[in-house]
């Protein structure tokens, strides 16, 4: 064994983390597993798994914004809303708001926060990747959230459950 691999084994002896129980690890490998498992063609449902049930969301929002360079970029953000095993009215009630509304402009006014609010890792965070396309993925799954402010109060109810899936990259240059 080379001194360089002995030092690794007791730096991870002294009570350094696997590489998969960090933080910092998990997350991007998170986000890239969703993208990967939903970046398929955009004629694929946005399917997910709830429970250990699969489902097809109760509706496909489309995101579509144009970077500040000029790059038009055109996904989906599909949500599920209850457990497809127990839904209650409130869930279908919901569903059926986010099914109607109108979402134009939606993926530019998330771009715009993603850009305006970028992500900037914690001291914390121990990455081990840590890069622009990184980020940014960070800042647009963070800007996801507007989605949320568009739906009324009174239909957000607490200990609600909503699942999401999405073909997006959260691509900002």
């Amino acid at each position: 064994m080379t001194a360089e691999a002995r030092e690794a084994a007791t730096a991870d002896a002294r009570g350094r983390k696997p590489w998969w129980r960090r933080r910092r690890t998990m997350i991007p490998l998170g986000i890239a597993s969703v993208v990967a498992l939903t970046g398929a063609a955009l004629v694929v449902p946005l399917s997910m798994g709830i429970n250990d049930t699969w489902v097809d969301p109760d509706t496909e929002i489309p995101i579509i914004y144009t970077t500040d360079t000029g790059v038009d970029v055109r996904c989906r953000f599909g949500i599920y809303f209850g457990d497809p095993v127990n839904r209650t009215a409130a869930d279908e009630q919901l569903a059926e708001f986010v099914q109607k509304h109108d979402w134009t402009g939606i993926g530019q006014r998330i771009y715009d926060e993603a850009i305006a609010n970028p992500f900037v890792p914690g001291p914390d965070d121990d990455w081990e990747v840590d890069n622009q396309e990184t980020r940014d993925s960070f800042s647009f799954f963070r800007a996801v959230d507007l989605i949320w402010a568009e739906i009324p109060a009174e239909l957000q109810q607490e200990g609600q459950f909503a699942g999401g899936s999405s073909d997006c990259t959260g691509r900002l240059r």
